[in-house]
């Protein structure tokens, strides 16, 4: 199960990682447009990350080598949505940070992305 949840976690970490690189601004409008929905935006924030944060948790407890920053990004991942589960309001706060005018901001995330997304490739290869 453990490398199944890793390929949705490269494939994930690909594909949006792309899009922020070359969508940032949409992105921000995104954002934008959930910080409109007041503190449930902030709810919406935390389903988004709840979803794969979870899947991590439950099914890819590992904790040695390269997988282990998947395992990290899960529990960073379930922690971030209860932060906008139970604080919505300071949610709305940092959903209030983002603009269209610092959307380069997400082509930085983006990248970080990839480069999470290529290194668990790599370590999935690299087993095989």
């Amino acid at each position: 199960m453990e490398v199944a949840i890793q390929k949705l976690a490269i494939v994930s970490f690909l594909v949006i990682g792309l899009s922020h690189i070359f969508q940032s601004r949409a992105w921000a409008q995104f954002f934008i447009e959930l910080r409109s929905k007041g503190e449930v935006g902030s709810f919406i924030n935390g389903f988004i990350h709840l979803a794969l944060g979870a899947l991590v948790v439950a099914l890819h407890n590992v904790w040695d080598g390269i997988p282990t920053i998947l395992a990290l990004m899960g529990y960073a991942w379930v922690l971030k949505s209860l932060f906008y589960f139970v604080a919505p309001s300071l949610g709305f706060k940092v959903l209030s940070r983002v603009s269209v005018e610092k959307s380069q901001g997400f082509i930085v995330a983006g990248i970080l992305m990839l480069g999470v997304g290529g290194l668990l490739l790599f370590s999935l290869v690299s087993r095989s």
